[in-house]
């Protein structure tokens, strides 16, 4: 599970950076547990009632959820560009909604943890594709920022996934990093023979037979 100060304070971040140059109604961010799950929802400017709506009722005929685009590499949707059906229709009517850019954070291997929903309503165009491009700009500008705490967030995870130890998941970052054997035992002041162990055991416990393996793994 993210660390829920680390996505507010960077969902506000992304959020300051696109208002400098882009008009936007409102905002919702969610963490994405699973393909069927997101929680931990915070709305700014969205009226609760509608909010509520979309949850409970509206969500599986949005075209542009999170649920339709879990297994594909889309990191920006924007829904004036896909079909929506009637009912979805007199769900944004009525709430006044003219278009949502919906933004999607990967992790490494490509699943989503992270999404933004961006929204413009009916006063204002919907999002062109200069606006779309101008947010793909901003997505690659954080990516790098985004991945460096994902990939710390995720060591509770790892650890209890595959049973590694504190020292095995010190090495997995090294080894992770691209770091040699050598300088690992040098950064964590243990012997190379010592490393060479640790790496073995986190080799069969991952089930893998080299760094190659272990780097597709992780950070594919």
């Amino acid at each position: 599970m993210l660390n829920h100060q680390f996505l507010t304070e960077f969902s506000q971040n992304f959020i300051e950076q696109v208002q400098r140059v882009l008009n936007i109604d409102g905002y919702l961010t969610y963490s994405i547990d699973n393909i069927n799950s997101a929680y931990n929802y915070h709305a700014f400017n969205i009226h609760k009632t509608s909010l509520d709506e979309y949850l409970n009722h509206k969500v599986e005929y949005d075209p542009v959820s999170f649920k339709r685009f879990y297994n594909k590499n889309n990191n920006i949707e924007l829904l004036s560009q896909h079909q929506c059906d009637d009912t979805y229709l007199d769900f944004m009517n009525r709430w006044k909604i003219q278009d949502t850019a919906e933004i999607f954070f990967r992790k490494r291997n490509g699943d989503p943890i992270l999404g933004l929903s961006i929204i413009r309503e009916d006063s204002h165009q919907p999002f062109s594709i200069q606006d779309k491009n101008m947010l793909e700009s901003f997505y690659q500008l954080s990516k790098k920022y985004f991945y460096h705490h994902a990939d710390t967030l995720d060591k509770a995870d790892i650890a209890a996934s595959y049973s590694l130890t504190k020292k095995e998941i010190a090495v997995l970052e090294q080894l992770l990093n691209g770091i040699n054997n050598s300088d690992i035992a040098m950064h964590l002041n243990c012997s190379l023979a010592t490393i060479k162990t640790h790496v073995q055991h986190i080799y069969q416990k991952i089930n893998i037979n080299n760094r190659q393996e272990l780097i597709c793994k992780f950070l594919r």
